[in-house]
């Protein structure tokens, strides 16, 4: 037999050979996932999908808790999580590289648990020009903030403004130190009830679909398992509907979660709606209003007129609506 074409033929058995290794190797099914989280009880149906069963029968998920956005980010890169949990304005606030991730599914949405309280005398969003202003940067009464200066034209830059803790915010305001403050609950009723005149302006249940939480996942997870991705779409749906059925017994499982009683974990979910299958097609939805994309890009203008970002991100990197049209 000729050298020349035995040698031809073994190279091509070794490309072949390697190119079903490679495939498999890549294809390889997933059988455990690490989702990142802030403490925040908001992701609470995730721990009542963990405690009730209700991920994919083969898949393993472990939810850990990591307190900083820099920190998930990095987690994220390295390996370390597969996914994170953020809203719109804390995955976009970036400085320097452009950060990984692709939002997946729609977890929560604030409904009138963060807004702005101020004193009398301030009857609409204009009359917030000059005024002191204390909110948390990273927090989403921050970008609400943001949000209604941009209604009206204006930016941070139109009012005095004071980088303080939602919880310091509260008091301030209380205490005279400031005219508005953005805060979350509590502290936004108890500041509003504590001085004469004052009232909540602005709440995230008059700003809808602003507010919400996403899951960012790793651009390997979503490019080669997108299956993994739709069984963490399908357990976090079926929470909410056994949260739907069983109320009681969810909220005592969901409160252990974050150390607190069932009553408590109930009145926390006043603020936040649990967004299910429905209301994640209507957000994946491009020809809805207030569709994902159009709020990304959006809370990338603002954010950039507000120097809250040195990265202009697309939102067709970023989100996609591929899991939720499998269902």
């Amino acid at each position: 037999m000729n050298k020349k074409f035995l040698f031809g033929v073994l190279i091509v058995l070794v490309v072949v050979v390697l190119g079903f290794t490679l495939g498999d190797k890549e294809e390889q099914s997933v059988s455990s996932v690490t989702i990142g989280m802030v403490t925040f009880p908001g992701y609470a149906p995730l721990y009542l999908a963990e405690e009730k069963g209700l991920w994919g029968s083969d898949l393993e998920v472990e939810l850990i808790r990591i307190e900083s956005i820099g920190d998930l980010r990095a987690a994220l890169k390295t390996g370390d999580v597969d996914m994170y949990a953020a809203t719109y304005d804390i995955f976009e606030a970036a400085e320097g590289a452009e950060p990984s991730g692709v939002a997946f599914l729609a977890v929560d949405e604030s409904h009138g648990g963060d807004g702005v309280v101020v004193r009398d005398g301030i009857n609409s969003l204009a009359d917030l020009r000059g005024k002191t202003v204390g909110a948390e940067p990273g927090f989403p009464p921050y970008f609400i903030l943001q949000y209604l200066l941009n209604k009206e034209g204006m930016t941070l830059d139109d009012v005095s403004f004071r980088d303080v803790t939602s919880q310091d915010a509260g008091n301030a305001f209380v205490a005279g130190a400031l005219d508005v403050a953005a805060t979350y609950e509590p502290y936004l009723s108890e500041s509003a009830s504590k001085v004469a005149g004052a009232k909540i302006l602005v709440s995230s249940a008059d700003t809808p679909k602003l507010i919400v939480d996403f899951l960012f996942a790793s651009e390997t997870l979503v490019e080669n398992n997108p299956e993994v991705l739709r069984e963490i779409a399908q357990g976090w749906f079926s929470a909410v509907e056994y949260w739907k059925a069983n109320p009681e017994e969810s909220y005592e499982i969901m409160g252990k979660a974050f150390d607190v009683s069932a009553a408590e974990m109930q009145d926390f979910k006043t603020g936040v709606s649990w967004l299910d299958l429905e209301e994640n097609k209507i957000l994946f939805d491009e020809s809805y209003d207030q569709n994902a994309y159009k709020t990304f890009d959006l809370v990338g203008d603002i954010l950039e007129a507000n120097g809250g970002t040195s990265i202009r991100m697309n939102a067709q990197d970023h989100l996609t609506d591929a899991i939720i049209r499998s269902f």
